[in-house]
């Protein structure tokens, strides 16, 4: 089963009223859609993960007309989880709408950043992925970042290393690397690796790097 990770760019008069809050607002940290369900025909119902002011984040809902209804419950400090019901419209159609589709399965969590950009897990077989992605509007923008077998083990930690990287860093386990005390060098990850010992050692330092932001993150959201 293969899966693209997608990073979709919206022009302002498609962003939604309270995404536009990630950029228009230092108050707003993160916002990430963890889950939804589209049964209705006319509403929507979300549960958002959001970190940051929830006071103006509960404004901004508020003073959206097609919002019905939310509740938000505090995590901690700074992290929130905000379930809404919503009015669906054109947005949503224009936003998500080729994406749903047989064959096509949009996998949780959508990270909405930034300057109108959404990164977003789609899996599915080879045409109905193309043809969603060619069924998306002209006005948004569609970048494939990354291509590969989906694995949902491995979604639930993923630093989103580059296929040399991860290669490098299995072989240094393989190897006994990172055992203590070290079993093997720089140069032994570089032998399996079939790379001179300064690419390996590059491969590792950003692999490292990578993955102790990923499991911060991590840690922070759990």
């Amino acid at each position: 089963m293969k899966y693209l990770r997608l990073e979709l760019r919206y022009p302002p008069a498609l962003i939604h009223p309270i995404h536009r809050l990630v950029d228009e607002s230092d108050a707003v940290e993160r916002d990430v859609l963890l889950h939804g369900s589209l049964f209705d025909e006319t509403a929507d119902t979300f549960l958002f993960y959001v970190e940051g002011d929830i006071d103006v984040y509960a404004e901004a809902l508020r003073s959206v007309d097609r919002i019905r209804e939310f509740e938000i419950t505090r995590i901690d400090e700074s992290g929130h989880y905000v379930f809404l019901t919503q009015r669906r419209d054109a947005v949503d159609e224009a936003m998500f709408g080729s994406l749903r589709r047989t064959g096509v399965v949009v996998v949780p969590p959508i990270d909405f950043r930034p300057d109108g950009v959404a990164r977003l897990t789609v899996l599915g077989d080879h045409e109905p992925l193309r043809d969603a992605l060619a069924g998306l509007p002209d006005r948004i923008d569609s970048e494939v970042l990354r291509i590969g077998e989906y694995d949902w083990r491995q979604h639930l930690f993923d630093p989103e290393l580059t296929d040399r990287q991860f290669d490098a860093l299995a072989a240094a386990v393989e190897c006994g690397y990172y055992e203590s005390p070290r079993a093997a060098s720089v140069e032994d990850v570089a032998d399996r690796i079939d790379a001179a010992p300064s690419t390996a050692s590059e491969h590792l330092r950003k692999a490292e790097s990578a993955m102790m932001k990923s499991f911060i993150d991590l840690r922070d959201v759990a």
